[in-house]
């Protein structure tokens, strides 16, 4: 898979998004990563998504109207 971006949500995790082929499938990974202890490394957990990258324009739409959202 290749990283396409990241975002930091604590000291010691982030947040990952990766693009590749899987099983012959082009795919998308939105996954959490977390740091080792005493370690500069990040490793993968289970928290996360994998889909189609046909899906993207959907998935593109649907996070757009995040923006519209009012959070009280």
């Amino acid at each position: 898979m290749k990283q396409i971006g990241e975002l930091e949500i604590t000291d010691t995790s982030k947040l990952v998004l990766s693009f590749g082929e899987f099983r012959g499938a082009q795919r998308v990974d939105l996954r959490t990563y977390v740091k080792l202890k005493d370690k500069d490394e990040y490793i993968h957990t289970k928290k996360g998504i994998n889909f189609n990258a046909e899906w993207i324009d959907d998935f593109v739409k649907m996070i757009e109207k995040l923006k519209d959202v009012k959070l009280d």
